[in-house]
């Protein structure tokens, strides 16, 4: 249905979604049609309706914080989007190793990807690496994660610089 939504022009699109509310159409459809005139690329849930999870980092000096972060983003972005210390130099493009964490043993069993070869190439650069290090940007939270405590390295090393 959105197919045929994002080839009208804006005023139908309008036009459209004043009749689905109208007519009591499916909250859904209706709710596709208002993101979609908002101009949204992705039809994923808008960030607002996502579910939030906590996430607690313990940073370079040893102070924990605790922080909201939306399921389905990154490690990083979590951090980012709370003014956690951590870089993240190359934006998420595994090409660097500065956004480098450390998780408890119990919680890295409990990931749900195991590394990829790049990954594991871009950690052998990083700074304090240890058996349970995964880069911040290659895993995507989910609701298990609720709770989770996270270590950031005392140092940063960047794979760019080498």
């Amino acid at each position: 249905m959105l197919r045929i939504i994002s080839k009208l022009r804006v005023p139908a699109q309008r036009s459209l979604m004043m009749l689905c509310e109208k007519s009591n159409v499916s909250r859904s459809l209706a709710s596709d049609v208002r993101y979609h005139d908002r101009r949204s690329f992705c039809h994923s849930l808008p960030s607002f309706q996502k579910k939030m999870i906590s996430v607690t980092f313990v940073n370079r000096e040893g102070n924990s914080m605790l922080v909201k972060a939306k399921v389905g983003d990154t490690f990083l972005d979590a951090a980012i989007n709370n003014d956690v210390d951590l870089e993240g130099a190359c934006e998420g493009t595994l090409s660097c190793s500065t956004c480098h964490i450390i998780f408890k043993k119990e919680d890295f069993d409990k990931l749900p990807e195991k590394p990829s070869d790049e990954e594991m190439d871009m950690l052998d650069l990083a700074y304090g690496l240890c058996d349970t290090s995964r880069l911040g940007c290659q895993i995507t939270l989910t609701e298990s994660m609720d709770g989770i405590v996270v270590t950031v390295p005392a140092q940063v090393a960047d794979a760019r610089d080498r």
